[in-house]
């Protein structure tokens, strides 16, 4: 038995993959997300899923935004942003035969006042660079006067990277060179050979740069660097992984209520056999400390805990664990049986779950923070953020240590 998570989105059915579009609008977040609902595997006729809530941890489905066909083989990822007249204007990644990694910009416009049903416009960019291989997911931002857009590419040389297109009215849109790039030789950290979801985030004096990490088909991890930008360009400082293992992709930048620089990510490998493939992780706080972008939970999280550790075992928990520079903290089901083991030795955090590869990463400081939901295990540690599934939670689970430790329930 699977338990549906609480404070981690799910789809209703079906396979659901990449967020985004994720905007504070009139009191509520709308948050849009790729998904194919009539099957539990991935495939290129995805749609634009909907959902909307108060406090970015409850959601509640709204119907599908947008559907392949028009002129698409599928409606891949993009962004949202409200025009200077009110107007909301999607804009998505249309693909289609022969070549679904040359994708197409096309634009979305809403038919009501809710946000409830869309039509498909006109396409407003391609490619023009030669020997580029992969072109998708835009990122459309304000900037000064103007408005730019950020489109993951890869080239047949070997680079990742974001071309950059620029516009005065969100209709008309010229190539302006290139945000950055890095070449798949590099490595500390290795970026791939296109980037997929490229997000650009102003954090206040420092900015970041966050891209998902993409090989021949294959996803990999979200890979960040911390910079400045100023005219189409990002001029970085360090780069470095921003998730370990084979959990959290496809990152999606977004603006809280309260102004703040946040991040939402896909977790793979998660779901319900028979029902449902894919969840969104927990809303994340971006800031730059020196040469590294950072991730913290966000504060609504927190804002969800309930009852404290008195109450016993939870399906839903928020753990605050101090290991010191050393300690193990294990996740327990029904019956004693080990969910998760998470063990801290010499700067080398390990996180072991059943039926999945250890994830090992740096940590250093002396909080770890660890969210359990049903059957999604994620640690915030200095190396990264980490994913897993999680097996044997549906009694619920209790965790123990020899060192400090502190959790709550999760409504």
């Amino acid at each position: 038995m699977t338990v549906r998570p609480r404070i981690h989105f799910t789809p209703a059915k079906g396979w659901m993959n990449d967020p985004h579009g994720l905007v504070f609008h009139e009191g509520r977040y709308h948050l849009f997300f790729q998904c194919v609902p009539d099957s539990l595997d991935w495939g290129q006729e995805c749609h634009w899923g909907h959902a909307t809530s108060a406090d970015l941890l409850h959601w509640e489905w709204q119907p599908t935004a947008l559907f392949p066909g028009d002129g698409d083989t599928g409606c891949w990822s993009g962004s949202l942003v409200v025009a200077e007249d009110g107007e909301p204007l999607l804009f998505y990644t249309a693909v289609g035969e022969p070549d679904l990694h040359l994708g197409a910009i096309r634009l979305a416009r809403s038919s009501d006042d809710a946000w409830l049903e869309w039509r498909k416009g006109e396409v407003v960019a391609r490619s023009s660079v030669e020997g580029t291989t992969v072109f998708r997911d835009p990122q459309v931002f304000r900037d000064g006067a103007g408005w730019r857009m950020i489109v993951g590419v890869g080239r047949a040389d070997g680079t990742a990277g974001a071309d950059v297109f620029r516009s005065d009215d969100l209709l008309t849109w010229e190539y302006d060179g290139q945000l950055a790039a890095r070449h798949g030789t590099q490595t500390d950290p290795w970026t791939g050979l296109a980037w997929e979801c490229p997000q650009l985030l102003r954090t206040g004096r420092d900015d970041a740069l966050v891209v998902s990490v993409w090989k021949d088909n294959v996803t990999h991890n979200v890979a960040a660097a911390a910079g400045s930008y100023a005219d189409g360009r990002f001029d970085e400082r360090s780069w470095h992984d921003l998730t370990v293992g084979e959990g959290h992709y496809a990152a999606s930048a977004f603006t809280d209520a309260d102004g703040r620089a946040c991040l939402l990510f896909w977790i793979r490998g998660v779901g319900e056999p028979g029902k449902w493939t894919g969840v969104l992780s927990v809303p994340y706080l971006v800031s730059v400390d020196r040469d590294r972008v950072r991730l913290a939970v966000h504060p609504a999280v927190a804002g969800s805990r309930t009852s404290s550790a008195g109450a016993g075992p939870g399906t839903a928990l928020d753990i605050e664990w101090r290991p010191g520079r050393s300690g193990r903290l294990t996740l327990a089901g029904r019956r004693g049986r080990t969910c998760a083991d998470l063990t801290l030795a010499e700067g080398l955090l390990t996180v072991t779950v059943p039926g999945a590869a250890p994830v090992t990463v740096a940590h250093s400081a002396p909080e770890l923070r660890v969210l359990v939901d049903g059957p999604v295990l994620e640690v915030v540690a200095d190396g990264g953020l980490v994913g897993l599934p999680l097996a044997g939670t549906a009694g619920g689970v209790t965790p123990s240590s020899d060192q400090p430790l502190e959790w709550w329930h999760l409504r």
